[in-house]
């Protein structure tokens, strides 16, 4: 295959309130049935940004990895996105890439953002996963681990990155900001 289509699904997140989010994201992914083959969502789509992970976690296999699972299947399109899950007593930040077939892969953040207290709630993950699909090779990521490139370094295993983040509004700016003057010439600055 020499192509993959691809769509960026964002929605105005309802803070920790995962049976609202769930159904605006529903709507949206209904718009996009034949048009995409992965759809992906922001990180903690079902809630929010959330440091509150004894209220909003999930276990493994929970409620919202199962919708996923069903919207997967029924819209034949992979769906991408990260969530609070708690697993054997601790809280990961952790992204599902699930396939229409059911597969199921998923990456444990491993730069948790100590300046929102990201590090105090939730673990570090430590694996890179690499998700094989429709003759493509994805690196999974989480927002703050773009700030250490040597984590997603590419050593010929994978063809892109995914990388899933939440940023609040007033931090658009400056990332966009950022961005746009590290790729700029002097002579532009």
């Amino acid at each position: 295959m020499d192509s993959i289509r691809i769509s960026i699904v964002q929605t105005d997140i309802v803070w920790e309130n995962k049976q609202e989010n769930l159904r605006l994201l529903h709507k949206k992914l209904q718009s996009l049935c034949g048009t995409t083959e992965i759809a992906v969502l922001p990180e903690m789509f079902s809630t929010g940004f959330s440091m509150n992970p004894m209220e909003i976690a999930e276990d493994e296999g929970g409620e919202t990895l199962q919708w996923m699972c069903r919207i997967a299947a029924l819209r034949q399109c992979a769906i991408a996105g990260s969530l609070s899950v708690r697993e054997a007593g601790k809280f990961y930040n952790r992204f599902y890439f699930v396939c229409p077939d059911g597969t199921v892969y998923h990456y444990d953040k491993r730069h948790l953002f100590g300046f929102g207290g990201e590090d105090k709630q939730y673990t570090s993950g430590d694996e890179r996963v690499i998700v094989s699909y429709k003759g493509f090779r994805f690196l999974l990521q989480i927002c703050y681990d773009l700030r250490f490139p040597v984590w997603s370094r590419c050593r010929n295993d994978y063809d892109a990155v995914i990388y899933v983040a939440n940023w609040p509004a007033s931090r658009r700016e400056a990332v966009s900001y950022t961005h746009l003057r590290a790729h700029e010439t002097p002579e532009h600055l």
